[in-house]
């Protein structure tokens, strides 16, 4: 029997794990500048784990100088999966200066919280990468083991989620998109057709959802975030980390954002809840 995996399991050695082969060239073109980024950048795809505490994780933030946004999964076979457990979470984080976010992995989460304790959280993270089946079980598209028979069907029910999520999941920020299954990376280019992206960058800018720029997936490429910018997209960046040693580490965005000229209002952060009121 086939051995299964975690999300948590896959992404624990970090950085370019998931990177697609269609991407692999967008470091290798940067030139070797030493030139500062004279804003301030924030990691808002951190998880806390069994190597990295929150204690932990705000020694990792001090030492790279930037601060972290903390999030964790809700629902079934994940930590969060009552209104105490959400509670606690968000009790926990504000503690710390960190920004407080989850990450939904199943459409209509919302549901089985209350709309006080959802009013704490100041983010949602969400990516595609688990599609739901016609029969109710989900496809876990991350895994290695993925194996796509027919790549358009496979794009067309993707594309379909991606509108799906970025039209009824309220979210803020829209995880990994781009992304391929390492199966089918190599065809990254004719698979992302530019109706396929175009449908998923207007649809974000549309609905004031931002692009991750994803130091583990190596997602998106210098090509789609300049699409993205001229379209009016903001942006984030995010590790998916849950290990002192990658938490943090943004070469990969740092690199996208002196290929790609971003500046600090192309970017999104989450509104403290304390300054909320302040900017209403």
């Amino acid at each position: 029997m086939r051995k299964t995996i975690s999300r948590r399991k896959f992404l624990k050695h970090g950085v370019g794990v998931g990177m697609t082969l269609a991407n692999m060239s967008v470091l290798a073109s940067q030139d070797n500048t030493t030139t500062e980024i004279d804003f301030p950048i924030a990691d808002l795809h951190v998880h806390l784990s069994g190597q990295l505490s929150i204690e932990q994780s705000m020694q990792v933030a001090k030492d790279r100088g930037i601060k972290f946004g903390i999030v964790e999964h809700p629902g079934h076979n994940y930590k969060i999966k009552t209104n105490q457990d959400l509670k606690r979470y968000l009790d926990m984080l504000a503690l710390h200066p960190v920004y407080k976010g989850i990450q939904p992995v199943y459409p209509k989460w919302r549901k089985a919280f209350s709309k006080e304790l959802l009013a704490r959280i100041e983010y949602v993270l969400m990516d595609a990468q688990t599609l739901p089946n016609p029969d109710g079980t989900f496809w876990r598209i991350w895994r290695s083991d993925t194996v796509v028979t027919n790549k358009e069907e496979f794009m067309d029910r993707y594309v379909d989620y991606f509108i799906q999520i970025l039209t009824t999941e309220k979210l803020n920020i829209l995880a990994a998109p781009f992304y391929l299954p390492r199966c089918i990376a190599q065809d990254f280019k004719t698979l992302w057709t530019p109706k396929r992206v175009q449908t998923i960058i207007d649809l974000a800018v549309k609905h004031h959802v931002a692009i991750e720029i994803s130091e583990s997936f190596r997602v998106p490429n210098a090509a789609l975030v300049k699409l993205a910018k001229s379209a009016g997209a903001k942006f984030t960046f995010g590790t998916n980390s849950r290990h002192p040693k990658t938490a943090g580490r943004l070469d990969y965005c740092k690199a996208i954002i002196k290929k790609c000229g971003l500046t600090k209002k192309d970017l999104y952060l989450p509104t403290p809840l304390s300054d909320k009121k302040k900017v209403s």
